[in-house]
């Protein structure tokens, strides 16, 4: 796969946000941040992210889980992601570019069938057209190219959780080679 792989699973214990005193860093609900977005209309309010940081012993554990030679290139940021949903109507995550790292290893906690769906963006044009997409079930740890346009499609489901292992400078293809996949 281009921009996604699936690695296998990892059991990590379902965390929520009154689970661990975690530290929010970040709150994405203005989905005009990213230019894909604004190539689409939505009905109804996006699904907005949230990002926390996790405790030191929380991460460590999670990182003695991965390949030394991966941990020992670059140091990745370790947070839990937690999508709650405005309204039932919400459908999506939209269509973005992550802009503070360019690879990501998910590892889905708590998951309803939402698709995760990449895209090839043409600037000319400004469409987006769906190349691959995949659907997580709990503790599967997923390879991501976040470099690219990418969207999460909900589900009835009112809310989605991930412990999501972030790379600045790691690229798709050499990430997953520390997991023996090409």
């Amino acid at each position: 796969m281009r921009h996604c792989k699936h690695l296998g699973k990892l059991e990590l214990p379902v965390l929520s946000p009154e689970d661990l005193p975690l530290v929010q860093l970040s709150n994405v609900e203005n989905r005009a941040r990213y230019k894909h977005t604004e190539w689409l209309e939505e009905s109804a309010p996006p699904t907005p992210l949230h990002m926390y940081a996790l405790p030191g012993e929380v991460k460590d554990k999670i990182l003695q889980a991965l390949p030394r030679g991966l941990i020992a290139k670059e140091q990745p940021g370790v947070y839990f992601m937690h999508m709650p949903k405005p309204c039932v109507e919400s459908v999506s995550l939209p269509p973005h570019v992550d802009k503070a790292r360019r690879t990501a290893l998910n590892i889905y906690l708590k998951c309803s069938g939402e698709v995760t769906e990449f895209y090839d963006a043409d600037e000319a044009t400004k469409t987006l057209t769906p190349v691959e997409r995949f659907v997580a079930k709990p503790h599967d740890m997923w390879a991501l190219d976040v470099s690219k346009p990418h969207a999460v499609l909900m589900t009835d489901a009112m809310e989605r959780s991930a412990i999501s292992i972030s790379f600045r400078r790691v690229r798709y293809p050499e990430l997953i080679a520390y997991f023996g996949e090409e």
